[in-house]
């Protein structure tokens, strides 16, 4: 004895896989031209970098170098009376980044190397040292996390003129 039969083309579940592939299509559709920013809301939001004071404006600690030495240098908007960082990162989440590059304007001799750290560590010694530390090629992205940064230059063998200005300049991506 044979079970039942079934007509000749039909699934048995009933389903039909170009009803199925037709209804999924639609709904992608529908999904995709009513919330283009996915069912899940808007994309990750964008960073911002700000600064309280201009490149001309950060004051160096220590405020002078004697000529013929070698060491490093920071950079903020102020140490004192109270500290302002060089930047900050916000407009995101803690522990999320912006991604940023660097353009660095006449950061020439003396100075050797140029990064940012974490604003808060006061460590003394070389910049690479510092926490967060990020050297800073000039044209290369970076990945920034949020928070305060200042700048530290290491330098060698100052001149008798000191250390020259230079200027950092960032474009968010």
């Amino acid at each position: 004895m044979r079970g039942p039969s079934r007509p000749a083309g039909r699934h048995r579940n009933g389903a039909n896989p170009g009803v199925v592939l037709g209804v999924a299509s639609i709904l992608i559709l529908v999904l995709v031209l009513f919330f283009p920013e996915g069912i899940l809301g808007a994309g990750p939001p964008h960073g911002t970098m700000t600064s309280l004071c201009a490149n001309a404006n950060l004051k160096s600690d220590p405020a002078s170098v004697v000529a013929g030495s070698s060491g490093e240098v920071r950079f903020a908007c102020a140490f004192t009376p109270s500290f302002v960082p060089a930047f900050t990162v916000g407009g995101l989440p803690p522990g999320h980044f912006v991604k940023a590059q660097a353009t660095l304007t006449v950061f020439v001799a003396p100075y050797a190397s140029l990064w940012i750290y974490d604003a808060r560590d006061n460590t003394p010694g070389p910049c690479a040292n510092r926490g967060g530390h990020l050297q800073i090629p000039s044209g290369k992205t970076l990945k920034i996390l949020t928070g305060d940064w200042n700048y530290c230059a290491e330098f060698l063998n100052v001149g008798q003129a000191g250390l020259p200005t230079f200027s950092v300049s960032w474009t968010v991506s």
